[in-house]
């Protein structure tokens, strides 16, 4: 991956943080990647950030469109900026969208509320890689977790 910003995706995600799900809900697939946030270790309060990511969707989804979601939140109870991605096996209908389309691909975002410039950083290099037909493809065939750890690090 290169381009400005790219090592930031390096930084705040690793491998135990990427996951191949089967939920059928969208609030399912948020519990299950907040649960793995918190045992990662960076994040203090799990609860914290569990209510952060739900009252961000409560105001707006955060299904930017092409069958993505980016849940983010920025509290206190973060020690740095991290990240957890999933794939479900199933495009999940109840996402809400902003292009009314079922969601598929979703990464998970918490910072500090300090960390403003990097966070805002991190949510654009996303959009820029979803962006991309051919990566978003690969990351959505991704045949296990550690294939879309790499295939989101080389930047295919």
């Amino acid at each position: 991956m290169s381009g400005p910003g790219a090592h930031l995706v390096d930084e705040t995600l690793s491998p135990d943080r990427v996951f191949l799900t089967r939920e059928r809900r969208k609030e399912d697939l948020l519990h299950f990647l907040v649960d793995q946030m918190g045992r990662s270790g960076d994040v203090d309060d799990m609860e914290a950030l569990r209510s952060a990511i739900f009252m961000r969707e409560n105001l707006m989804s955060t299904g930017i469109g092409l069958g993505v979601g980016v849940p983010h939140a920025r509290i206190s109870s973060v020690r740095r900026m991290v990240m957890a991605v999933a794939v479900n096996d199933q495009p999940l209908d109840d996402y809400e969208s902003i292009d009314n389309r079922p969601v598929q691909l979703v990464f998970l975002v918490a910072g500090r509320p300090d960390q403003q410039s990097n966070y805002v950083r991190l949510l654009a290099v996303l959009s820029h890689i979803v962006k991309d037909d051919a990566r978003r493809n690969a990351l959505l065939s991704a045949a296990s977790p550690d294939a879309l750890y790499e295939s989101l690090l080389s930047g295919v």
